[in-house]
């Protein structure tokens, strides 16, 4: 079976991300995913998620690509104890990664970042420090 448009924007996405130089364990998306640790310690893993916004039509012709766009959330979840700029020096890391112009294929799809990815301002969650880094992203398909 061919993956449909939105499952190859998703495996384009993955693909990327699996090629991360971070080695943290990764909680995907609908995946069950058991919090690391190690002698009672917290470890850091990374939160992996996704926010589509709905095609938009660009050509009057029925049946042609669209517009798609969205944005790829990866969440770096760090045990509490550090400076707060060693935490934002590794999500700059993962946004690097993502660089704006990063084209990422799978199959006939081809997404690109369209701007350069947002370090968001950490958080305190449960004795992590969660920084979400967003990742805009777009194709035409």
């Amino acid at each position: 079976m061919t993956p449909g448009i939105e499952t190859s924007i998703w495996l384009a996405l993955k693909s990327r991300i699996d090629t991360l130089p971070l080695t943290y364990p990764k909680a995907w998306p609908g995946q069950t995913f058991q919090v690391p640790s190690s002698g009672g310690q917290l470890l850091p893993f990374l939160r992996i998620g996704r926010v589509t916004v709905a095609p938009s039509r660009q050509l009057l012709a029925d049946g042609k690509p669209h517009e798609r766009s969205g944005s790829l959330m990866v969440t770096l979840v760090q045990p509490l104890g550090q400076e707060v700029a060693v935490y934002d020096q590794i999500a700059a890391g993962i946004a690097e990664h993502f660089i704006d112009g990063t084209q990422m294929r799978y199959g006939a799809v081809c997404v690109a970042v369209s701007s350069y990815p947002h370090v968001q301002e950490g958080y305190e969650d449960t004795g992590y420090w969660t920084v979400p880094v967003r990742i805009p992203w777009r194709c035409f398909a």
